[in-house]
């Protein structure tokens, strides 16, 4: 298969479901080409992704301010935290999802790695490596790390994984801050 010009494919639908004969999450990507990719997430990966997504969502977090916070950084936090809310309010979780015509590879692939780019002043680059080989690259705006942020939870619930965050899981997520500027497609 061809693969299409990338700069013209656009991410028009996300979905993210529980497969309890699998023990999975299948993440679907519906893209402007009418193609879908298809993408197995085991439970490690799930908590890789919340670990790398959560702190870019700015999502309320239960209380665990920090004794050496400063006020500065507590409003700010407090800022980014309301904004995020009033984002996720306004995102559209009741349309059902609609599989396109073609799924751009044969049955779902696995995934094994995960790493979030954030180059200054761009969007996060959410990559996946797959068993199979194929390698995905996600732009992701604020909406959809937010959109993906809010699945995990709730899918994540239904599948009754724990995917808060712990000491140790956090030293393991990679966030790469590139220190050049790179173009990235």
């Amino acid at each position: 298969m061809t693969q299409p010009e990338k700069s013209n494919i656009a991410i028009q639908q996300l979905n993210l479901g529980y497969h309890q004969v699998q023990d999975r999450l299948l993440f679907r990507v519906g893209l402007s080409d009418d193609t879908e990719l298809a993408l197995w997430l085991t439970h490690r990966m799930a908590k890789r992704m919340w670990l790398l997504l959560n702190n870019e969502a700015h999502l309320p977090q239960p209380q665990q301010a920090e004794a050496t916070a400063s006020p500065e950084a507590a409003v700010l936090a407090f800022k980014q935290e309301a904004q995020a809310v009033e984002t996720l309010q306004a995102l559209d979780f009741e349309t059902a999802y609609t599989p396109r015509q073609e799924v751009m590879q044969q049955g779902p692939s696995l995934v094994t790695e995960l790493t979030l780019i954030k180059p200054e002043h761009a969007s996060a680059l959410l990559e996946m490596h797959c068993e199979d080989g194929l390698n995905v690259a996600l732009n992701l705006n604020q909406d959809s790390v937010l959109a993906i942020c809010n699945m995990l939870q709730l899918t994540t619930k239904d599948a009754a994984w724990d995917i808060g965050a712990s000491s140790s899981a956090v030293a393991n997520a990679v966030v790469i801050h590139p220190t050049s500027k790179q173009v990235l497609h």
